[in-house]
């Protein structure tokens, strides 16, 4: 049974087309660079307009690698279980894999379909493949308000795919898209404060005096940590890009690291970045768990708390 990873994606969405394709572009490569870190094997795919990866590596590695990819929201897991779209073999599929027949539960089925709409609808194939799963297991009953099961699929022409659990990532944008910000990452604080930049898409250059093993947390989220990003002149030449803010020192000892040549008509002050002003300490343990084992650990599991 083929086993593929959908990643989804948030913030990249909202971007221009031009602007899309360029974090998408530093997303894969951000991507690729950690699956050789990790040393997982890792293939970039899509199904249709979808962004998938394959793997033949074990699936909690693969998994783990996932979610620390900066600018992915979530990873849908995906099975290839049909390679025809029969309503009755495809529920057949679905019934085999399912740990729970024979007992009572109630279920819904939502189904995406990409490509040529063909034969079915995405609501009219969900409706066909629930008649045909309660035919073959009479212990199941329908319930699209709070089913104890939800099975999601992805309907292509020819074939289709069941979703597993899916897995909340870190989000965010991939580091380097937004300039570099310089840090001096000496404990927690300054450690969890580093990653929430680098989590906006900040390159983080590492200053004298930051902690080896605290960076080594942050090299297992950004492969390129440390290396400054280039931009384009005005006359097309490759130039180094100056950091636009500190974290862990102050602007004057920032300013004292930069070369600002005579030539640049435009540059930008540095700012002093504290990003976790008005955090609880709730919020920063559970930041701490979540640098450390994405997979495992939310990132903001009280969400409401910041946006109600």
């Amino acid at each position: 049974m083929q086993q593929a990873w959908i990643l989804r994606y948030g913030e990249l969405g909202l971007k221009s087309r031009i602007v899309r394709r360029q974090f998408q572009r530093a997303l894969s490569n951000n991507m690729e660079n950690l699956a050789k870190k990790y040393q997982v094997s890792l293939i970039q795919d899509s199904i249709k307009s979808m962004e998938v990866v394959t793997s033949n590596s074990p699936p909690e590695d693969v998994e783990n690698l996932l979610s620390h990819v900066l600018g992915v929201v979530a990873i849908d897991p995906a099975k290839l279980i049909s390679d025809v779209i029969e309503p009755s073999k495809v529920a057949k599929a679905i019934l085999e894999n399912d740990n729970l027949r024979g007992q009572k539960r109630t279920f819904g089925v939502r189904t995406k379909r990409v490509g040529p709409k063909g034969s079915y609808s995405s609501q009219g194939y969900s409706g066909e493949i629930g008649r045909c799963m309660c035919e073959q297991d009479e212990n199941l009953s329908v319930n699209l308000s709070n089913p104890d099961i939800w099975v999601r699929l992805v309907l292509e022409p020819e074939k289709v795919w069941q979703l597993g659990e899916r897995i909340i990532a870190a989000g965010g944008l991939p580091p380097g898209v937004q300039g570099d910000v310089l840090c001096r990452v000496t404990d927690e604080e300054s450690l969890l404060s580093t990653f929430l930049i680098m989590r906006r898409g900040s390159r983080i250059i590492p200053v004298e005096g930051s902690d080896e093993k605290l960076l080594q947390i942050l090299r297992d989220w950004d492969p390129f940590l440390g290396r400054a990003t280039a931009i384009l002149d005005l006359h097309g030449k490759v130039k180094k890009r100056h950091p636009w803010g500190v974290v862990g020192i102050s602007v004057e000892e920032g300013e004292s690291m930069i070369q600002r040549p005579e030539s640049d008509v435009k540059t930008v002050p540095l700012s002093t970045l504290e990003p976790l002003c008005g955090w609880t300490e709730s919020e920063v343990e559970a930041l701490s768990n979540h640098i450390r084992k994405p997979s495992k650990n939310l990132c903001m599991p009280n969400l409401d708390a910041w946006v109600s």
